[in-house]
């Protein structure tokens, strides 16, 4: 049976693509998806699988027309949600609830720093999806190999670094060593205009924003920091 929080929808496995070893899309279809009303990027929802709990995943695409909707699922460790998605087929069932979400302040925004690992990497290419041609965007992605880099698309201006840690480092160092030696946002480069939307592990993403409001001195409202997961805690929320 299913656990069934509202607003709910009902939806079926249509496809099921692997993005890279570690990434897997599954796309769902429902006759109520054109009402889930994704308005802008990072929206997410609760997905509820038969027998087993709820997992918050961001809506990578939504299609209304065609009654369908992207999500990316990491494929990491032995949770229930990643044994699901490695085995779902077409015809699997699932319930989706919310969405939920606010939208970033990215309102005259000309430099973003986005720093997100894989946990939080689908969110930030949403936000990659609706950057306009005058953002400069300086993206740090940490993935655990160099073969689960993925090709981006956008209209802003965008330099890239991806951090794998091919097993050698523990999972959010390399994130919060690359960001904490960027320059991208520092001083007199200025703030005015200057953003920063990073997620990840809950530690690290607490010292990067510290580093963002206190060191560069950003705006509070310019800084959108979100803990995805965190080491020691099956079920961390913030």
């Amino acid at each position: 049976m299913f656990r069934r929080p509202r607003p709910a929808h009902d939806v079926e496995v249509i496809a099921t693509t692997p993005l890279t070893s570690t990434l897997t899309r599954i796309t769902f279809s429902g006759p109520t998806l054109p009402d889930l009303g994704i308005e802008h990027p990072t929206q997410w929802v609760k997905l509820a699988i038969p027998e087993g709990p709820s997992r918050a995943y961001t809506i990578r695409r939504h299609r209304p027309a065609e009654c369908e909707v992207d999500i990316d699922i990491v494929l990491h460790g032995n949770g229930p949600l990643a044994r699901w998605a490695s085995t779902a087929r077409p015809g699997d069932r699932a319930v989706l609830a919310g969405p939920r979400g606010r939208r970033p302040d990215l309102d005259g925004v000309t430099r973003l720093l986005l720093a997100a690992d894989e946990s939080a990497l689908p969110a930030a290419l949403t936000i990659l999806d609706q950057l306009p041609s005058k953002v400069r965007a300086f993206a740090y992605f940490e993935i655990a190999t160099g073969a689960d880099a993925l090709p981006l698309g956008t209209a802003a201006e965008l330099t890239t670094t991806w951090l794998p840690r091919d097993g050698a480092h523990p999972k959010g160092r390399l994130l919060t060593d690359a960001v904490l030696a960027a320059d991208v946002l520092t001083r007199p480069a200025g703030t005015t205009g200057s953003a920063a939307w990073i997620a990840g592990e809950a530690v690290a993403v607490g010292t990067l924003r510290r580093h963002l409001l206190g060191d560069l001195g950003l705006p509070r409202d310019r800084v959108h920091a979100k803990g995805y997961w965190k080491h020691g805690e099956a079920n961390h929320r913030e």
